[in-house]
């Protein structure tokens, strides 16, 4: 998002009382439409208005709207009483609001606005019940006198909001605004951001009475803009005022972009030749006016270059938390080095401790500074980090570029990185049965910090898999001179125990002999193929830092005739050659300049192991939508075709695999084919050549309503298949994007933006949704490195529940005569499909099985067969019975199957699923209701699915309600339904949780801004996230506090031990309101976790709190929060709506720990994902 606000209130003698005042007012819109704002920037007015109309609650007897215009008139768009809902106003703003221009004369407008909306009887409310306030938003000076005419609406009781765009007078926005309620924005495009904010700041001041305290400070950040930034300047420049001149010029227009607050962006300088000084730390870099004077007042300096001991003083004393580095918060760490020469001293090492402490470093190069030190001191990879300028005036073309870099970088640390991990773990779900062995250079060439690092990057490759004996095994050699198997592929069948294993390797030291220990890993891998058969995938990740001093190919090509996958990983010295043939392939070869950089590939290897099983049944109706407008120029055309081709090679194209379609856009749009046309990669690429350039302007929000027709049955698209758009772009668009992208996305297409650097990045954020469906690149030759990220997304798209992970599930089969041996078999297959999709064990997911017809005959109880392949064999070897069909005595003898004796796991908790699938009337329909709610009220979810001559009254009588039942007119319609049943499955399993203790709080938000509907429906969401633990005294504890401006402790951890009463509990909680303070209630949360009132943390049970909310805090939280984590607590955020992500960050200190959601309905969309990350927070393996 563009804008972020931090809304912090700070109390400087007694802060609003929430509950006092007015709740409700009449607001009039008087908004700037002169030729100062433009008609190009009118279409944000227009969207701000709409997002800022949706979001009030408007009705007769709550907030009332008016609308004007003005430049050197005034323009009433609609009165306070003209409409009594939204719906109307949002037609009149889509139909009828247009650009009038002019000259701007705001306080001619006050005086008209006063006269003609606040003067009785226009307004006809109490005023006292029903506050009138004014917001205007300018977007430069005004041409006439604006104070007097502001001073007597505010003496007539108006209260007024101000807002500035562009070239805003502050003096203007001061004059006008009751108390500090003005603000300024840089652009009209930040509107959009600002939005969700302004509906907050319309809600304070409907209830700020004159004279009180001056409580509300709103900072708003322009961003994503919460970094520490600091600029390590190579300043002996040669005696060159012009160059110096170019520097100042850079750093000034660079740092005056730079939002420079105590809570957004903080900036250090740093000055280096001989000697390094430090011009000002991170704490003194919150004031943009002082920042700019250090830079005014830089001064060349003699002597040569020593970057090694710049970057060395730079980590020990501006980087750290007592000169104000925010680290410790999770606030992204950057360092920008400007240099012209090579250094004297060794860089390596001084760069690769600083980007331990988890500092990214941008390089840029000037004249003859030595590119190989740039690639070595910036972060990985180069190309993205280092830049290469030919001379000083070149700094000036470059400031946009390292803008947009500088942006990116922090968007990828707080929103992107994380998101994208998620999507790769949830993808190597589907990677069910692997053997992995790890093999592992410990040569005397590593340095034991490296070795280190070496072992953490493996434990995470490792830890993004499903570890088990029957799932993925792990095993490790370590070799040298000799080789040393460290643990074989059987020993260790979790993740905890495989983790520790890794740890506890040693580096054995010697030469490296990587040929001679590939034929020993040979050997292992083929024992385990004995094992397990070969249709089980085996891989050899190999991690080496030198040059082996034997062959590798021969043992190389050996691995890969017996269909082994080797990746070779290289670190300083290794030899490419040998890396490309240990691989044998180059994309399974990865080089890293030095160990710490690993972190930095992990997930390319990770994607290269999984994405063969994750993409195996992709299936996909896929749009593109190319930007085709005169900026993107025909050589780029070209590239933009050549990665729309590739995409399409990495795809598995046919009528029931991926269909492709291509739109073009510019002011027109053109439809180049259909998602039907074509169903070979060949004719798909050949139409792509074919595709001619159109030219003129970039009109996208127009293009995304005319594609939306292309994902309907009528145009080719497939009724229950996943549906992309991938839009690519290298323009910002001239209309309006976001309501027809979220109509779009509404529809259920999932929408991916690839934009160059030209294009808009809050537009693309906008258009997709997530900053993680977006990807921004500088320039088209980089689009081919974003393409396995795309097709992994495209063939695991993220799903509500991916697998059924803890279940016990009975098949009830109707085996009856009406039923011929192809339709028998098409329900075996589907419930095949659905065993595939279960991670079946004993402690997983259990499966039962029986038939009827005129009797019961069970196939198999849920303790009798312990893996999928056992259940899938028996479901195919099955036949049908023919006879009647008594669907009622089938359910009734069911019912014993579900008890210890036949394992049934009820009485653990474990979730219980029945599913009958019938085509006919039963002979005894009359027992049906009782015998199936018989079974329902002994806790088992029954879900029936009927086919042809079912009788949906009889399917509805089993079901209990109308969500529980499926019906479909033939067999084959089973394969449409397959998705909503398992999705019911899926979602009544419990995660296959890691840890058997925990002590875990949630914190609920019940300020104000959540209706009591949606406060209803966190409830929920919190009672059925109990249900996914075993809670009681000795396992696990739940404890419930709620907080606004007050605080609630709701019941303490250990007060109640069934999760039947902790949900009857939470459903008592009654919303309390007020503001949003998040760092008071996390200073009041501290007491949950003292032994006196229910903690176990002194046996060192591992202590959670959730926090829940769905707005800025308006108080300070990091510090809150840091003592909290500091304490031991693991914290995890879930944000709902137009939050600050970097906020949630700060309370979590990490953005892997907190996620978000756009609505309370998404909610149950990430509890699983909640669930699974309080079972990985480091407690005792059950």
């Amino acid at each position: 998002m563009l804008l972020v606000l931090f809304l912090s209130m700070l109390c400087f003698s007694v802060c609003v009382n929430q509950d006092s005042g007015p709740e409700y007012a009449d607001v009039v819109f008087l908004v700037d439409s002169s030729d100062d704002l433009g008609s190009k920037s009118f279409p944000f007015v227009k969207n701000f208005l709409n997002k800022l109309i949706s979001s009030l609650p408007i009705e007769a007897d709550k907030y009332r709207v008016a609308l004007a215009q003005y430049s050197d008139a005034l323009h009433n768009e609609f009165q306070l009483g003209t409409f009594k809902s939204r719906n109307p106003m949002l037609n009149h703003l889509k139909k009828n609001l247009g650009f009038i221009g002019g000259s701007l004369k705001i306080g001619n407008a006050l005086q008209e606005a006063h006269r003609t909306y606040f003067s009785a009887p226009t307004n006809g409310r109490d005023r006292k019940q029903f506050p009138p306030i004014l917001v205007v938003l300018a977007s430069a000076e005004s041409e006439d006198e604006v104070e007097e005419a502001a001073k007597a609406l505010r003496e007539d009781g108006v209260k007024i909001i101000s807002v500035g765009v562009q070239k805003a007078s502050e003096e203007n926005l001061k004059a006008m605004a009751t108390s500090q309620f003005h603000f300024t924005l840089r652009t009209a495009r930040d509107l959009s951001a600002f939005a969700p904010n302004m509906t907050q700041i319309i809600k304070d001041v409907t209830k700020h009475r004159e004279g009180m305290a001056d409580d509300i400070i709103v900072e708003a950040c322009q961003g994503p803009s919460v970094a520490d930034v600091v600029f390590l300047l190579d300043m002996a420049i040669n005696g060159s005022q012009e160059n110096l001149d170019h520097l100042k010029a850079f750093l000034e227009e660079s740092v005056s972009a730079l939002d420079i607050k105590e809570n957004c962006m903080r900036v250090g300088l740093v000055a280096y030749s001989n000697e390094t000084r430090v011009i000002s730390s991170l704490s003194k870099g919150i004031n943009k006016t002082k920042v700019l004077q250090h830079i005014q007042d830089l001064s060349p300096h003699m002597g040569q270059a020593y970057t090694g001991a710049a970057l060395r003083k730079t980590r020990k004393e501006v980087f750290i938390a007592q000169r104000g580095s925010r680290k410790n918060q999770g606030v992204p760490q950057i360092a920008v080095l400007v240099t012209h020469r090579a250094s004297e001293d060794n860089v390596t090492k001084a760069a690769v401790n600083l980007r331990r402490e988890g500092v990214t470093i941008f390089t840029m190069g000037i004249e003859g500074a030595s590119p190989d030190q740039l690639a070595k001191i910036a972060s990985h990879p180069a190309e993205q980090f280092a830049s290469k300028l030919g001379n000083f005036s070149e700094l000036a073309t470059h400031n946009q570029t390292f803008l947009k870099k500088l942006r990116n970088q922090i968007t990828h640390t707080v929103s992107v990185f994380s998101e994208r991990t998620q999507t790769l773990k949830s993808a190597c779900v589907d990677t069910e049965e692997a053997d992995i062995y790890l093999l592992i250079d410990g040569s005397g060439n590593t340095q034991p910090t490296d070795f280190h690092e070496m072992k953490t990057f493996l434990s995470e490759v490792v830890g993004m898999f499903n570890i088990a004996p029957h799932k993925v095994r792990i095993g490790a050699v370590q070799y040298a001179d000799t080789w040393d198997l460290e643990f074989g592929i059987d020993k260790y069948t979790n993740k905890p125990d495989l983790g520790k294993a890794i740890e506890n390797i040693r580096q054995m030291g010697g030469n490296t002999n990587t040929g001679a220990a590939l034929n020993f890993t040979l050997k292992l891998l083929q024992q385990a193929k004995k094992q397990r058969g070969s249709k089980v995938p085996c891989h050899l990740v190999v991690l080496t830092n030198g040059m082996s001093q034997d062959s590798v190919l021969e043992p190389a090509n050996r691995l890969r005739q017996e269909n082994i996958r080797v990746y070779a990983i290289g670190v300083k010295e290794a030899n490419q050659t040998q890396l490309r043939e240990i691989a044998g392939e180059e994309k399974r070869v990865y080089y890293v300049h030095e160990f710490d950089a690993l972190r930095d590939i992990r997930n390319q290897v990770v994607q290269e192991i999984c994405a063969e099983e994750a993409c195996r049944d992709m299936k996909a109706d896929i749009m593109f939508l190319v930007d085709s407008s005169g900026s993107i120029g025909l050589e780029n055309f070209s590239k933009m075709k050549t990665f729309m081709k590739n995409l399409v090679s990495k795809s598995q194209i046919g009528a029931d695999r991926v269909q492709i379609g291509v739109v073009q856009f510019s002011h027109e749009n053109r439809e180049e084919f259909q998602l039907n046309t074509f169903m070979s990669q060949s004719d798909i690429s050949n139409a792509i050549d074919q595709m001619s350039h159109i030219g003129e302007t970039t009109l996208t929000g127009s293009a995304l309503t005319f594609v939306s027709q292309y994902f309907s049955p009528h145009k080719g698209a497939r009724p229950n298949v996943s549906k992309f758009l991938i839009l690519i772009t290298d323009g910002e668009a001239q209309d309006i994007v976001r309501e027809p992208a979220v109509a779009l996305r509404n529809e259920g297409v999932i929408i991916y933006s690839v934009g160059v650097f030209g294009s808009n990045v809050t537009q693309l954020e906008e258009i997709s949704g997530k900053p993680e469906m977006v990807f921004y690149v500088e320039n088209f030759d980089i689009l081919q490195h974003i393409e396995d990220d795309l097709v992994l997304g495209i063939c695991s798209p993220r799903e509500e529940c991916k697998r059924i992970e803890v279940l016990d599930v009975v098949f009830v089969i109707d085996s009856s005569g009406s039923i011929d041996y192809q339709e028998y078999n098409i329900m075996k297959d589907f419930m095949i499909s659905l065993v595939k999709k279960a991670d079946v064990g004993k402690n997983q997911v259990r499966f039962g099985a029986l038939k009827y017809a005129d009797d019961p005959e069970v196939l198999f109880y849920l303790d009798e067969l312990a893996t999928k392949s056992e259940v899938i064999s028996v479901i195919q070897k099955d036949q049908p019975m023919g006879g009647n069909t008594y669907t009622a005595e089938a359910l009734a003898f069911s019912d014993h199957m579900f008890t210890e004796a036949r394992g049934s796991r009820l009485h653990k908790g474990v979730p219980q699923v029945l599913i009958v699938i019938t085509d006919g009337e039963s002979h005894d329909a009359d027992k049906l209701n009782a015998t199936a709610k018989a079974l329902r009220d002994k806790g088992i979810l029954v879900l029936a699915v009927g086919i042809a001559g079912a009788n949906t009254w009889e399917l509805l009588a089993m079901a209990g309600s109308s969500d529980k039942y499926y019906f479909v007119e033939t067999f084959g319609g089973l394969k449409g339904i397959f998705s909503d049943v398992s999705a019911s499955v899926c979602n009544s399993s419990k995660v296959d949780c890691e840890i058997e203790k925990v002590d875990l709080v949630f914190l609920m938000d019940g300020s104000n801004s959540i209706h009591p509907n949606d406060f209803q429906k966190m409830k929920e969401f919190l009672a059925s996230v109990v249900q996914d633990f075993d809670v009681s005294l000795n396992r696990v504890r739940i404890g419930v506090a709620q907080f606004s401006d007050s605080y609630r402790s709701e019941f303490l951890l250990g007060a109640f031990t069934g999760e039947k009463e902790i949900s009857t509990k939470i459903e008592s909680i009654q919303q309390i309101f007020g503001y949003t303070h998040i760092g008071e209630a996390l200073r009041k949360a501290r007491s949950y976790f003292r032994p006196d009132r229910g903690s176990r943390i002194n046996a060192g049970t591992p202590q959670v709190l959730l926090v829940l909310t769905d707005g800025q805090s308006q108080d300070e939280v990091a510090q809150a929060a840091e003592e909290l984590r500091h304490k031991g607590v693991d914290i995890y955020s879930v944000g709902i709506g137009d939050v600050d992500d970097q906020q949630l960050i700060q309370i979590t200190g990490t953005a892997e720990k907190k996620l978000t959601v756009h609505n309370f309905d998404e909610l149950k969309k990430v509890k699983k994902r909640i669930v699974r990350n309080i079972c990985t927070s480091g407690g005792e393996s059950s």
